[in-house]
C-alpha cells in the first residue's frame, strides 16, 4: 500500500456570506497550497467542517480540490460522518474522480462500543474506494471516541485490505507509539496536533496532517529539518511559535473558526463558518488581527 510520506494541509471550505460553497476560490487557494509546501490536502475534514456539508456539497468540494491538484499534489478526500451509506457513496465518488486516497472517522452519535463493530463500519467504507489506501482518522478531543487504536488495526488489519494507517490527533504518545510497532510497522501514522508537532518528531513520525499548516507550514517544516539535524533548541523555539500562534486560535474559538478567518489575512476569504458554528465578528476580527501582530505572525506566516 502506497504511503503519504509528508506532509498533507487540511484546508479550510471557503463559502460565500449566504452559506453557499466559494467552489471560485479553491484554484487561487490549490496555489498558495503548493507554493508554500505541503504535499497535498485533506478536504472536508473538521477544519474544512466537512461533516456540515451535504454529500453533494463535499463531492463539489472534492472534485475541485481534485482538478486544481494537476497531479502535482495527495487530495485525500474525508468521508466522516453520520451516515454509512453517504459516506460509502462520497468514498466511491473519490476513487472515481482521482482521488490520492480516503479516510473516516467515528461518528459522533450512536457510536459503535466494540472494537469488532468498529472495524465493520470503516470497512464497509473502505471497499466503497477499494483501491484507494484508507486512514482510520483518529480525534478523540472533537468526537469523544476513544476505544483503542492499537486494537483497531490489529483486527483490521485482517479485514480492511487497504487499510494504510491512522490520522491520529490526540496527546496520548503512548498509544501513538504502540500503533507505529503493530504489524511491524506496516500502518503509516499521520501526526495530527500541530501544538505537539516535536513531540511527534521525537516518536519517530515522518507524516501528518495539519489545520495550521494552511497559515505557517514553515514553522513545522523547519522543525523537521532543524530535527534531522539534532538542532533541538532550534526545534523548541519554532514549537514555541507554533505554540504562540495555537494560543491566539484558542482564543477565537479554535482553528476551524478563527483559523479561518486568518486565511483573509492572507489573500484568501474563506467567508463565514457552517451554523452552527459561530463566524468571528468584525470587532473580533479587528482584535485577532492585533494579536496577531502581538506574536509577529505576518513574519513567519504563509505567503
Amino acid at each position: 500500500m502506497k504511503k503519504i510520506n509528508g506532509y498533507i494541509v487540511a484546508p479550510f471550505t471557503p463559502m460565500y456570506e449566504n452559506g453557499d460553497l466559494n467552489l471560485d476560490l479553491i484554484p487561487e487557494y490549490a496555489k498558495f497550497v503548493k507554493r508554500n509546501g505541503p504535499d497535498g490536502v485533506f478536504v472536508c475534514g473538521s477544519t474544512g467542517e466537512g461533516a456540515l456539508l451535504t454529500k453533494e456539497e463535499r463531492k463539489a468540494v472534492a472534485e475541485k480540490w481534485i482538478s486544481e491538484s494537476e497531479g502535482d499534489m495527495k487530495v485525500i478526500v474525508h468521508t466522516g460522518g453520520t451516515n454509512v451509506r453517504d459516506q460509502q457513496e462520497i468514498a466511491a465518488h473519490a476513487q472515481q474522480i482521482g482521488a490520492w486516497g480516503i479516510a473516516a472517522m467515528a461518528p459522533a452519535f450512536l457510536p459503535p462500543n466494540r472494537t469488532e463493530e468498529f472495524v465493520d463500519y470503516c470497512k464497509a467504507i473502505a471497499k466503497s474506494a477499494p483501491e484507494l489506501p484508507f486512514y482510520y482518522y483518529h480525534i478523540p478531543p472533537l468526537n469523544g471516541f476513544r476505544l483503542s487504536v492499537v486494537d483497531f488495526l490489529k483486527a483490521a488489519g485482517k479485514e480492511i485490505p487497504n487499510l494504510a494507517g491512522v490520522k491520529f490527533t490526540d496527546s496520548n504518545i503512548y498509544e501513538f507509539d504502540k500503533c507505529r510497532h503493530v504489524a511491524s510497522g506496516k500502518y503509516e501514522m499521520l501526526w495530527g496536533l500541530d501544538e505537539m508537532f516535536l513531540d511527534g518528531l521525537a516518536f519517530g513520525n515522518k507524516a501528518g496532517v495539519g489545520g495550521t499548516y494552511n497559515h505557517c507550514f514553515a514553522l513545522y517544516r523547519d522543525m523537521k529539518v532543524a530535527f534531522d539535524r539534532n538542532d533541538l533548541p532550534a526545534c523548541r523555539g519554532l514549537q514555541h511559535k507554533s505554540h504562540n500562534f495555537i494560543d491566539v486560535l484558542v482564543k477565537y474559538r479554535g482553528n476551524i473558526i478563527g483559523g479561518k478567518r486568518i486565511m483573509k489575512f492572507l489573500g484568501l476569504d474563506c467567508g463565514p463558518n457552517r451554523i452552527p458554528l459561530q463566524t468571528i465578528s468584525k470587532s473580533e476580527e479587528k482584535e485577532l488581527r492585533k494579536d496577531l501582530e502581538a506574536i509577529g505572525f505576518f513574519e513567519f506566516c504563509n505567503k
